[in-house]
């Protein structure tokens, strides 16, 4: 399974919660009774989910690890390989050792099996004797015991021909039967390249028998911490019911948290203040542009202005005097219009006991 693969799953697992959560959040429209079905809706879904997508994952997390781990990786591994006699052992070492990444295949000899012990300590001395005489590229001949011999091969010896000479000693001495034979190869690869390497040894007549090295130990520190099949599936239906659980009380949390935010919040005396906007600046007013000027930024805010902001100016002390100024002046040029349109009227108005002409008038007296 790639990469890919692994993500669309996961996806496909989180939807499977999202849909269990968006389902327990029609609480108003299915009702609280219907809280042991919701529940139940929310294991089903989550065996479901843990069955189909996250098992396959889990099956897979050991190549998937071994892939990262490889990319991280320095060093070398210790590849242990048993070779099939059935071939040219020494073509075998030869396509092992052509192969990238490779640096080195040691072997150390060639270990036979017989179906029966010998008649006498005299015929097993015998058999030793011819088999260690057969061929020089075999150094010793060691006696294992329970019908098992190991023949040792000297320091870049040709193990195609030991072999050869093995299968000539026992067609010579009819009296013993092989029963089979094997041999065993160290191969040292790089431990960044071990999953092509495993490959490549497995099409070219060997048999990995072990691994070790760092790749290996990662894997296997990593491997240990991995649920196994059931647990996942377990686990997936247990989250499933707490999803459930949470839409369907997600209400009645936020409820009460939000009661609770407003029991511990203290007034200041600054809320206590009556607020008082600036027109056109505070956003929470229903005119638009206004700010609080009771608020920090009202200081830093380019819309200080009471009602219109386009054309404002910061008054200072020479701004007061200069209208003080024009206001009395103002002031001045009203009274002395009112002045000079009293003084017209004193003009035309005649004093009480004169004529026009400075005459004096005298009133007749009233005949009797």
């Amino acid at each position: 399974m790639d990469v890919l693969t692994i993500i669309i799953m996961l996806i496909l697992f989180i939807l499977a919660m999202i849909f269990i959560f968006s389902t327990a959040l029609l609480t108003p429209y299915i009702g609280k009774k219907n809280f042991i079905s919701v529940l139940m809706l929310g294991l089903v879904v989550g065996l479901v989910g843990g069955a189909f997508l996250l098992s396959p994952i889990v099956d897979d997390i050991p190549d998937f690890t071994r892939t990262i781990v490889e990319e991280s990786v320095e060093g070398t591994d210790l590849m242990e390989l048993d070779l099939s006699t059935n071939g040219n052992l020494t073509q075998i070492i030869e396509n092992i050792s052509s192969i990238t990444g490779v640096q080195n295949v040691s072997y150390e000899g060639i270990t036979i099996k017989i179906n029966e012990n010998f008649a006498t300590d005299n015929d097993r001395a015998r058999f030793i004797n011819n088999l260690n005489n057969s061929n020089e590229n075999i150094s010793n001949v060691e006696d294992r015991g329970e019908k098992e011999f190991f023949v040792r091969i000297t320091d870049g010896g040709d193990p195609q021909s030991v072999l050869t000479s093995i299968y000539q000693t026992f067609s010579s001495n009819t009296y013993i039967h092989l029963r089979y034979t094997s041999m065993k190869a160290n191969a040292t690869v790089a431990a960044n390249n071990i999953t092509q390497i495993m490959s490549a040894v497995g099409n070219s007549g060997a048999v990995i028998l072990n691994v070790t090295g760092p790749t290996e130990d990662q894997i296997a520190t990593i491997n240990k911490y991995v649920p196994d099949k059931t647990n996942v599936i377990l686990i997936s239906g247990i989250l499933g019911v707490v999803v459930a659980t949470v839409g369907f009380f997600i209400d009645s949390i936020f409820t009460f948290t939000s009661k609770s935010k407003k029991k511990s919040r203290k007034t200041s005396p600054r809320d206590k203040i009556k607020r008082k906007t600036v027109p056109r600046t505070n956003k929470k007013s229903s005119k638009r542009d206004s700010i609080d000027i009771f608020d920090d930024s009202f200081d830093k805010s380019s819309k200080q202005t009471i009602g219109s902001n386009k054309n404002f100016k910061q008054l200072t002390e020479s701004d007061l005097k200069s209208k003080n100024n024009s206001d009395s002046n103002r002031k001045k040029k009203v009274s002395g219009i009112f002045s000079g349109i009293n003084k017209n009227n004193k003009k035309d108005v005649p004093k009480k006991g004169s004529n026009t002409n400075g005459t004096p008038r005298f009133r007749p007296k009233r005949k009797d």
